[in-house]
């Protein structure tokens, strides 16, 4: 079938560990795998313009790898239906969808290898379609669009082998949801209870949890020294960290038309960079008389093929150096976001500049509003 995936509610996930795909069961909820969001309690969720909402995950079953998540904002998005009792069978037609490797939505198209394979006494849906990280937490559909299965992995030492956690399953971890009245929960493993705290037996069946390390579910890490100055310095700039998101010691975000990203370049070099302008074919000597001004310090523009690219390196003694030194730093960063936000729109109508491919939809509606 051609499956028309842009009006799906199917979105992309963001923490600060990685990225992965979750779909809507209702307009607040959405369902995503267990490792996608373990060790966070809220995340970041996509929307088809860039924009993001704040999702808390209420809901988790390590052993099945599945969560729930509750989102600030109802999104668009066709609701999915899980098949609760697929009719699959070997070479049956299957479409995953998601979010491969941070790529725009997208979907791959496979046959059921085996509709009942296990693995540790659980059953999953084999298929030869393929997966690639970014698509866990994403539906598998048949021909009739409906979930017939969550994509939960795939075999690293294995081409063509994926696996997805079976519709029965999915749906009876929705059903137990419906009756949820905590805020959070993590399921035992043994008898799919709900526990609302970290604690060594599940007080419905007994089970030792020793192994399970609920604190990591239940008890949020410290945070990492690089995080924290991070996300320091955005909540001070007025940017909500958890929104921005994109991984392990990076992050992303627009501010005004500006994309601004984050990241650890190396061990000795915290990285800020805004892809601003494409060049053009006139004022280029104004433009780089521009560019090349040392009036701009400490910021500093490069040419990325041609791309105008405004930087801040942060060495990382002053990142773990004394925390008084935080305060200029925070607000250094701060001004970096404020001067992206302004540099792209001054080089446009200045200097005869394109909106870069990251900025140009944001560029154009800002216009508009004009």
């Amino acid at each position: 079938m051609a499956l028309e995936i842009e009006k799906l509610g199917v979105f992309q996930v963001f923490t600060g560990g990685g990225t992965g795909t979750g779909f809507l069961i209702e307009p607040k909820l959405l369902l995503t795998n267990c490792h996608v969001v373990s060790g966070y309690r809220t995340v970041a969720v996509e929307q088809r313009d860039k924009r993001r909402i704040v999702g808390n995950v209420r809901r988790l079953h390590p052993k099945r790898d599945l969560a729930i998540v509750e989102l600030s904002t109802p999104l668009d998005g066709e609701i999915l239906s899980v098949e609760r009792e697929a009719a699959l069978e070997v070479k049956s037609q299957i479409h995953i969808v998601g979010f491969p490797i941070g790529l725009p939505l997208c979907v791959t198209e496979g046959v059921v290898s085996n509709p009942s394979q296990t693995f540790d006494g659980l059953s999953y849906v084999q298929t030869d379609a393929a997966i690639n990280p970014g698509n866990s937490g994403g539906p598998m559909l048949n021909e009739q669009k409906r979930v017939v299965a969550v994509t939960t992995c795939k075999i690293s030492s294995a081409d063509m082998v994926g696996f997805g956690i079976p519709g029965t399953a999915v749906a009876e971890f929705i059903d137990g949801f419906r009756d949820q009245k905590a805020a959070f929960g993590v399921m035992c493993p043994s008898c799919d209870g709900l526990l609302e705290s970290s604690t060594r037996y599940c007080d419905s069946c007994g089970t030792d949890l020793e192994g399970l390390e609920l604190e990591a579910y239940f008890e949020p890490e410290e945070q990492h020294p690089i995080v924290a100055f991070v996300e320091n310095a955005l909540t001070k700039a007025s940017v909500d960290p958890i929104l921005a998101r994109h991984g392990e010691l990076n992050w992303s975000f627009h501010h005004g038309s500006a994309p601004i990203k984050i990241w650890c370049c190396c061990s000795e070099h915290l990285c800020f960079s805004s892809p601003l302008a494409q060049t053009g074919k006139q004022k280029l000597g104004e433009l780089f008389r521009f560019l090349l001004s040392a009036e701009h310090a400490p910021f500093s523009f490069d040419l990325a093929e041609n791309v105008v690219r405004l930087n801040l390196t942060v060495h990382m003694s002053d990142v773990f150096g004394h925390a008084a030194s935080h305060e200029n730093l925070s607000r250094r960063i701060g001004e970096f976001i404020n001067a992206a936000d302004a540099f792209d729109n001054m080089l446009i109508d200045k200097y005869a500049c394109a909106p870069a491919p990251e900025t140009q939809v944001t560029f154009l509606k800002e216009q508009s509003e004009r």
